[in-house]
């Protein structure tokens, strides 16, 4: 089952951040483009698992499902609407603003991880069943190995570009030229999000093992604060956009490093 997963949430990676160019994004809500993203998003599974003409029915099912969940999923993300509480929560003045963005964002993959997880769960010989795990029996744990690392490193690099974009675009900066730095009372809950940031980069990186990375951390945000030490603002920002990414790759990385020790 586990191999399954890695076949598909490499390809996953591979069609929504690799694959899918600026045209695509531009053009989503265009037919054509919808399509191609979704024909893309079906052949990477395919290619991921194997699928051929004569491979099993339980193959075609799981790429099926990835494939048509991707569909929908990307659908009412397109066109649909999200429901009014939970725009109230994300933006009580109502404006659609960064956090409804990145709430999007993450209610999307969450939703494309979960029928991944019920694609590997309903067909868990998908993989052993795909022409790359009996016409290459001996390598077919170093393929799933493989699709472990592409995953880990398109998540913790591509991946992280987008949610880390999106995550710091509710940070509205002061303009520099019009602002007084002695006046300047740093972000809104700026601080906050930097405590938390860094206990979770901190609580990854024990779970790892990674002491020296810690030290490197903390010299890290030594350096950006003394660097910006006369506008608040700007040295908040930064900190919490090196944190958020810090973090981001550290948790790729532990999350790939266990899926490899499962192997």
């Amino acid at each position: 089952m586990l191999e399954t997963a890695l076949a598909l949430l490499a390809a996953h990676a591979l069609a929504d951040f690799v694959l899918q160019f600026n045209w695509i994004i531009a053009n989503k809500r265009k037919p054509w483009a919808f399509a191609l993203h979704a024909l893309i998003v079906g052949v990477t599974a395919a290619a991921a698992l194997g699928l051929w003409l004569g491979t099993p029915g339980e193959v075609w099912a799981a790429v099926g499902l990835v494939l048509v969940s991707h569909a929908l999923v990307d659908g009412l993300k397109t066109w649909g609407r999200m429901p009014g509480f939970i725009a109230r929560i994300l933006e009580p003045q109502g404006a659609p603003g960064p956090r409804r963005k990145f709430a999007a964002f993450s209610l999307d993959q969450l939703a494309h991880l979960g029928f991944i997880a019920l694609a590997a769960f309903a067909f868990p010989n998908a993989f052993a069943m795909g022409e790359w795990a009996w016409r290459l029996p001996d390598a077919g744990a170093g393929l799933a190995m493989a699709y472990a690392l592409g995953a880990g490193f398109i998540i913790a690099t591509r991946t992280g570009q987008f949610a880390i974009a999106l995550f710091i675009e509710r940070f509205e900066l002061p303009d520099l030229e019009t602002t007084d730095p002695s006046a300047d009372q740093g972000l809104k809950e700026g601080g906050a999000w930097i405590g938390l940031l860094e206990r979770t980069a901190v609580f990854v990186l024990v779970l790892a093992g990674q002491f020296a990375a810690i030290g490197f951390l903390i010299a890290a945000k030594s350096v950006l604060r003394f660097q910006y030490a006369r506008d608040r603002s700007h040295s908040e920002y930064v900190i919490i956009g090196t944190l958020a990414s810090f973090s981001w790759a550290a948790g790729a990385a532990v999350l790939t490093a266990e899926a490899l020790q499962r192997l």
